[in-house]
């Protein structure tokens, strides 16, 4: 089955059924007839329907940090729609206590997935699922390219964060200089503190001096030390 439309655009509904989503892992037993509505939920005409797409979409396939087979599938869905205009829908999201549109939640889940893949070498997951994920890593750095410059700053950010985490790839590693700018005029400043967090790391991890970052407020090492122990919603 193909999944591009006659203008070569990927299209998400010929992504989604061309999964058999039960064959591939999920983050528990019996989740995998949930995963294609979650993810069609997310272009749902009920704008609450959505909101609960986006809270069920990371605890079916990447709960707790961890890569499932389930993952790259349905990361290439959500990199498909990112242009749709339902994805403009408000909400609070995730980590987040702002309201934004779903496109950002969508782009920082993404940039969250790039980083929990290539954050040590083996990655959170069987080996292959890990592979996958980090085989899209390109696709995920293009999908956010065009909303580096968005007006809406929310959105803005969480582009950036979202091609930075790319980055750690080799084949990408060519951008890190034309992102420097950007991961400090934008993650640095950001009143999320996880951005401002990740702004630090990326340019240590670039071998940049991160300069007196404006990140005074974060009073621990990483925003997530704790861990996030949701249970998942089946």
């Amino acid at each position: 089955m193909t999944t591009t439309d006659d203008s070569g655009a990927i299209d998400p509904w010929a992504l989604l059924l061309e999964t058999d989503w039960s064959s591939v892992d999920h983050c528990c037993p019996n989740t995998a007839p949930a995963t294609p509505v979650i993810l069609a939920g997310l272009l749902d005409d009920d704008e609450d329907v959505q909101r609960t797409a986006v809270h069920n979409l990371s605890q079916a396939v990447t709960h707790q940090n961890s890569i499932y087979g389930a993952t790259a599938p349905a990361a290439r869905y959500v990199i498909a729609i990112l242009g749709h205009p339902r994805t403009m829908t408000l909400g609070v999201y995730f980590h987040e206590e702002r309201r934004r549109p779903m496109r950002a939640a969508l782009l920082q889940w993404l940039g969250d997935l790039a980083d929990d893949a290539t954050y040590d070498e083996d990655g959170p997951g069987e080996p292959d699922d890990v592979a996958a994920v980090r085989a899209i890593l390109p696709l995920i750095y293009e999908a956010a390219r065009p909303y580096l410059i968005d007006a809406d700053l929310l959105i803005r950010e969480a582009a950036v964060h979202a091609a930075a985490m790319t980055l750690a790839a080799p084949e990408l590693a060519i951008h890190i200089p034309e992102f420097v700018p950007l991961v400090r005029s934008t993650l640095s400043t950001s009143e999320y503190r996880g951005y401002r967090y990740l702004a630090k790391r990326c340019l240590v991890t670039w071998d940049v001096e991160p300069g007196p970052l404006p990140d005074s407020r974060i009073s621990d090492p990483d925003p997530w030390a704790d861990g996030y122990s949701d249970d998942p919603p089946f």
